[in-house]
């Protein structure tokens, strides 16, 4: 109860007895800096060994965009070689294909014109003039 207020209240009662300052006991502010001291050098332990903060270095991310960067090139350079070395065996092909028709066509009118002279009869050779003579 308070001089002001003559009615008792739980509540003041309690905050009153909870905010009440008290002292620390012994050994409290060395046990405090023990454990901050601890959490100190194991944070700093995982911070030399985590590959994040490797990682995180701005020369190794460089490094890391050059290296992904080159391979992205030579990646490209290759498909493209390897879709020239596609057209070029197409064309390959193409030409191959050519080659087979137009011969057979060229063996088809070696044999017309071989019915041809097979079929006429042999002429005398005519003699020529002493004048058509060059």
């Amino acid at each position: 109860m308070t001089k002001t207020n003559k009615d008792p209240n739980p509540l003041e009662d309690a905050l009153r007895d909870a905010l009440h300052r008290k002292d620390a006991p012994e050994g409290f502010t060395a046990s405090v800096l023990a454990r901050i001291a601890q959490q100190y050098s194991t944070t700093r332990e995982v911070k030399r060994t985590s590959w994040l903060s490797i990682v995180s270095a701005p020369l190794v991310r460089w490094a890391a965009f050059a290296t992904v960067s080159i391979c992205l090139v030579i990646g490209g350079v290759h498909y493209r070689n390897v879709q020239r070395e596609r057209e070029g065996e197409a064309a390959k092909q193409q030409l191959m294909l050519a080659l087979r028709i137009a011969g057979n066509k060229l063996q088809l009118a070696k044999e017309k014109v071989n019915e041809i002279n097979t079929s006429r009869p042999e002429r005398h050779p005519q003699k020529r003039s002493p004048r058509s003579r060059s």
